[in-house]
């Protein structure tokens, strides 16, 4: 009877080792890949975390994960890292950078990045879409925000500025002054982006219920659904396609999707032409969609054209309105800079009866310097992702990167290295001065990426924010408050960077 149970006993105990073991196998499969190639790297990597275990529990921001590989790799030029059980090459040296983003751009085309289009159509944009098909797409929507288009969008931005101004002034007496600006902020760039791009006015600023708003803000609230969904694309990315899992809802692919039909259809039934986002989306919906002489694998669906209508709009309210929340807060930390902006916007609306449009905009160039310096300290994107197309040798080595091979550019890593900007976590305009920009060495200020991939609504971008701010700081003085975080804490899990809150205090300008 014993002699049974300790036979019994072995063989489960034979079992539970063969499985902890291929679990351990599977879970560090992948992590030799650098070093078969001669490619150090920082730390060795965790089974199945690789380095990416603290962003992965919840410990730790993946830029700051970032920063402590960047740092570990020393002078190295790159070193090879692990998401997960996915390699990845992280590369630090400029000159490299700008053979992989410029120079190189055809071994480098694509971001490499999952994007489970069958499961997620919204993801088909100008984004993750690759090869000939991004290229396509990306030449339809260039022409969007040309300068010259910029200028027929100066009375709808205009319209959300006074509307910004006017929720300002309505939460002056609540709270002493104080408010959290990062939602308020994220309310006017979807009116900006609504109008400007869609035709639509929205009034989110003034709509706690705005569908629009509530939509898009739960595109970049980290959930436990959005972890666990990011943790399975660096550990087995095939597990998203076999159980179908979603990015999106149901109800967030048929609100986008009925709101631009909607749009379009209501544009042809009147006839109306606009210089703006949608009418771009229009022409290539009848040149790619509609265009009975394309051949299929030519042909572009209904939902690639609401996909890009939508990752416009996401990008559009998101990463401006943060940006504008940032630098408000240096603002707020920095009078004498603050002080010198105002002094500049005053300026310039003297020549111009108190008006602000494109021209205006485009001579403030101290303002400009505050932006540039804003945007280094605060990259919308911790990162730039590339996949490799073709086999690619890096220069000045005999190291050959097959297809597939993942290279990750640590844009916040770098617009922080001490190398390239001298006391980097100090906000100092004046190294983007005439006198000081060219200091500033190639593919170490990368905000909007480089090459051809280069971010399409940059002009944009700056335009809104230039127009919110030139109203803001002529009307009010902002400054910090006890609500006021310093340093500012960001949301861990996140993939772009967004602050816990900013609260700042504002008060009416004596003119």
């Amino acid at each position: 009877m014993f002699e049974f149970v300790y036979e019994l006993f072995d063989l489960k105990m034979l079992l539970v080792t063969a499985f902890l073991g291929a679990i351990y196998v599977y879970s560090t499969w992948t992590h030799s890949h650098w070093s078969k190639l001669g490619i150090s790297s920082p730390s060795a990597p965790v089974p199945l975390f690789g380095h990416a275990m603290p962003s992965m529990l919840g410990q730790m921001h993946f830029m700051d994960v970032l920063h402590n590989l960047y740092k570990e790799l020393g002078d190295q030029r790159f070193g090879g890292i692990y998401t997960m059980r996915t390699p990845q090459l992280l590369v630090k040296d400029p000159e490299l950078i700008g053979h992989i983003l410029i120079k190189d751009f055809n071994n480098f085309t694509d971001r490499g990045l999952y994007a489970g289009t069958h499961t997620n159509p919204l993801n088909n944009n100008i984004f993750f879409t690759r090869g000939e098909r991004w290229k396509t797409m990306r030449q339809k929507l260039s022409p969007t925000f040309t300068a010259n288009k910029l200028k027929y969008m100066n009375e709808q931005v205009k319209e959300c500025s006074d509307g910004l101004l006017s929720t300002i002034g309505k939460n002056l007496d609540d709270d002493a002054g104080r408010i959290e600006i990062r939602e308020m902020m994220a309310k006017y760039s979807t009116d900006v982006i609504g109008s400007c791009a869609f035709g639509l006015k929205l009034d989110a600023i003034n709509d706690p219920d705005s569908e629009f708003r509530k939509h898009g803000k739960t595109v970049f609230q980290p959930s436990l659904r959005s972890k666990i969904r990011v943790a399975v694309i660096f550990m087995q990315p095939s597990l998203l396609s076999i159980f179908r899992v979603h990015h999106y809802s149901h109800r967030t692919i048929r609100f986008f999707h009925d709101a631009f039909q909607q749009t379009i259809e209501y544009r042809e039934k009147h006839n109306e032409d606009r210089k703006d986002f949608v009418q771009h989306l229009m022409k290539a919906r009848e040149d790619l969609v509609l265009n009975p002489n394309l051949k299929p694998e030519e042909k572009f669906t209904e939902m690639d054209i609401v996909a890009n209508a939508y990752i416009l709009f996401i990008a559009g309210f998101e990463t401006v309105s943060t940006s504008m929340s940032f630098c408000m807060y240096e603002l707020a930390l920095r009078k004498d800079v603050q002080d010198k902006v105002r002094k500049e916007i005053l300026e310039v609306k003297s020549k111009y009866n108190g008006q602000m449009n494109s021209e205006c905009l485009n001579e403030l160039h101290y303002m400009g310097m505050v932006i540039k310096e804003t945007l280094r300290k605060y990259p919308p994107l911790v990162t730039l992702n590339r996949v490799v197309t073709k086999p690619y040798v890096i220069p000045g080595t005999q190291i050959k990167l097959k297809i597939g091979t993942k290279i990750v550019v640590p844009v916040h890593a770098i617009h922080y290295d001490p190398k390239y900007y001298s006391d980097p976590e100090a906000f100092e305009p004046d190294r983007f001065s005439d006198e000081n920009i060219h200091n500033i060495q190639p593919n170490t200020y990368m905000p909007f990426g480089d090459g051809p991939r280069f971010c399409i609504g940059k002009r944009f971008a700056e335009f809104e924010m230039k127009m919110a701010l030139s109203e803001v700081l002529t009307n009010y003085e902002v400054m910090a408050c006890d609500k006021t975080q310093i340093p500012i804490k960001y949301v861990i899990g996140s993939f772009v960077n967004i602050p816990e809150s900013v609260w700042l205090k504002f008060r009416k300008v004596n003119t």
